[in-house]
């Protein structure tokens, strides 16, 4: 067994009182003694603890007792300890073994009872549902299909089982409440096969249907509308994946694209830095052509002063020589007023001199003239040249730029056109797409609102509790009743009309007692045993009195019982041989007023009380627990 678990202990705790608990067998165990020793006490409490919102009905011994322990083992042998109070409430949860609860320093878990779980907090019916694998699952409880959510206490009928149920007439699978009876058939036949009703949906009210009809027409228009606009795109495909690998290739081409107008930008980039280039070499050839004109402005003007200088030499030269034929006036040279007679305020050497200074003059004037006429004839050289090169510049320019503009307006603006039919593609594509993306989901609104009108597509034949599904819990049971001495068993057999065993072709129901006690004490621990081989059971079976208590030893024989309704000792002795051979096949809690005549024989756990306080154990609370 991998999941559930078993009883180890039940500890009820008071203020100044003794403990008063049972320590579990975790196969079998039998609690045996007369009326009014505490039994029902115990399995109140069992029940109480498994989940019950009902709290244990007080007894005089319990009056000074207010807590309740119950300790369960794990199949990993790991134990846990849950706590409630008798007066109600809450559970606690402590990760550890009652004698460890008192040093728990770790804040315990809570465990809701009787309300929803929250996100903070589980239920402890939850808990118990994890530990037996039943957690998310769902049974059908009506024939329109609706389900609910698998809880533990849908297990309690068949696992908790008290005194009075054990022998009623009505089928063990029936609560007795209204309207439950699809549901319980459900939950018997999800835990025979392991299939619950997840998969089914429950037909819907018609207010619904009608509210769902209509957003379908809206949607069916919305639909027809998008249809009409993608039957626009003419050249597009329909297809969504074709339509994304369209993409995926126009992609790839613009990002090609993008490198080869890359490429030509710079190669555009370099015929703009020629034609700059033939640009500055022809502005720069027109500069210096700017600068030799004014240079052979200027030295015309200089060749004028050149001559000019040399005409005033010249004449500064005939003067001098004339000047000693000057009789009045002043001397040139001086500047001394010339009167009769010699002349003496300068010498005649001092006029040679003049004339050999302009005569130098003269020569130095020449010499310069000849340097400009070489220097005109060079500039006018270069000119000549200059204007040969502006020619070439200008038509270099021309050309270049004339070739720079071809190539953007023809090779580049071909690549960016291209490219640009390429990004409408992708556009008209991803336009499309999304058309088609809300097409898809409005469609899929259509189905799901289609499939809310008829959740089971006409299909409401659900799965039912048949003879063919229960035919292995038969043959369980065949062999429970057979080893426990029930009669002569030919055969057992369920039917579908009253959910109930068919035992020899007589009904259940029309046994008795006694011998309904112990077909529902088979019927469960068959249970059991078909769901623990798929680790689907919380492992436990409580049964309160499954030999009757009108077979006690302890009871006095009255008038009006039928032999029916008793139980003999060899089917007793039979009953509880048998289940001492069970190992490993869960838990089975018996509480009796009769028990085996030698229980130590047996391989069981036994627990009696004997209402008595000079020998052995007087009940589950102490004798002296009777003094208030």
């Amino acid at each position: 067994m991998n999941r559930g678990f078993y009883i180890s202990q039940l500890i009820i705790k008071g203020i100044n009182a003794e403990d008063a608990l049972v320590e579990f067998s975790p196969d079998v165990h039998a609690i045996i003694g007369p009326s009014n020793t505490g039994k029902t006490y115990i399995f109140q409490c069992l029940k109480f603890m498994l989940g019950s919102t009902k709290i244990p009905k007080k007894i005089k011994e319990s009056n000074n007792y207010d807590s309740c322990y119950l300790e369960i083992i794990l199949p990993d042998k790991t134990k846990k300890t849950i706590f409630r109070s008798l007066a109600g409430g809450d559970a606690t949860l402590y990760e550890c073994s009652v004698e460890e609860v008192a040093d728990y320093i770790v804040e315990p878990e809570m465990l809701i009872v009787g309300r929803k779980e929250t996100k903070k907090n589980k239920t402890l019916q939850s808990y118990f549902l994890e530990l037996s694998n039943l957690k998310d699952k769902k049974v059908r409880r009506n024939k329109g299909g609706v389900t609910d959510n698998f809880v533990f206490s849908f297990l309690r009928h068949l696992t908790v089982i008290d005194e009075v149920s054990i022998i009623k007439e009505e089928s063990p699978i029936f609560t007795g409440q209204y309207g439950e009876d699809s549901k319980e058939r459900s939950i018997l036949r999800f835990l025979l096969t392991g299939k619950d009703d997840s998969n089914i949906a429950s037909k819907p009210k018609q207010k619904v249907i009608d509210n769902r009809k209509g957003r379908i027409e809206v949607i069916e228009y919305l639909i027809n509308d998008y249809e009409q606009e993608l039957s626009e795109f003419s050249d597009v495909s329909t297809s969504e994946e074709e339509l994304k690998t369209q993409n995926e290739k126009l992609k790839a081409s613009i990002l090609a694209g993008n490198k080869a107008l890359s490429l030509l930008y710079e190669e555009g980039k370099a015929l703009d830095t020629t034609v700059d280039k033939h640009w500055n070499l022809w502005k720069e050839n027109e500069s210096r052509l700017l600068t030799i004109n004014e240079l052979q402005s200027r030295f015309r003007l200089l060749r004028e002063h050149y001559r000019n200088d040399t005409s005033r030499l010249e004449a500064i030269i005939e003067t001098s020589t004339a000047f000693s034929e000057l009789k009045i006036g002043h001397c040139p040279v001086c500047n001394s007023e010339l009167v009769d007679g010699p002349h003496t305020g300068c010498s005649t050497d001092d006029i040679d001199n003049i004339v050999d200074a302009s005569n130098a003059e003269i020569k130095k004037i020449s010499y310069l003239e000849l340097e400009l006429k070489d220097t005109v004839e060079s500039l006018k050289a270069e000119k000549s040249e200059l204007q040969d090169k502006i020619k070439i510049n200008r038509e270099n320019h021309v050309n270049t730029q004339r070739v720079s503009s071809e190539f953007s307006s023809v090779k580049i603006q071909r690549e960016v056109n291209n490219l640009d039919k390429l990004r409408r593609k992708i556009r008209e594509n991803d336009r499309a797409l999304k058309i088609i993306n809300k097409l898809d989901d409005l469609k899929e609104q259509k189905s799901h609102l289609e499939k809310e009108i008829d959740p089971m597509d006409g299909d409401y034949s659900f799965n039912e509790l048949t003879t063919a599904t229960t035919t292995e819990l038969c043959k369980v049971v065949k062999e429970l009743l057979k080893s426990w001495s029930y009669e002569d068993i030919s055969s057992v057999s369920f039917s579908e009309d009253t959910c109930d065993l068919i035992i020899n072709g007589y009904d259940r129901s029309l046994s008795g007692k006694g011998y309904r006690a112990l077909a529902y004490s088979a019927f469960v621990i068959g249970i059991m045993h078909i769901c623990l081989r798929e680790n689907r059971h919380s492992g436990v079976v409580l049964l309160d009195s499954p030999l009757c208590t009108l077979r006690s030893k302890h009871f006095d024989k009255v008038v009006n019982i039928d032999d029916n309704d008793v139980i003999g000792d060899e089917t007793k002795e039979a009953f509880y041989s048998s289940l001492s051979t069970f190992t490993n096949k869960g838990q089975i809690i018996i509480l009796d007023n009769d028990g085996p005549v030698n229980p130590n024989k047996l391989d069981i756990g036994y627990t009696e009380f004997t209402k008595d306080t000079s020998q052995g154990r007087y009940g589950f609370y102490s004798a002296s627990s009777l003094v208030s």
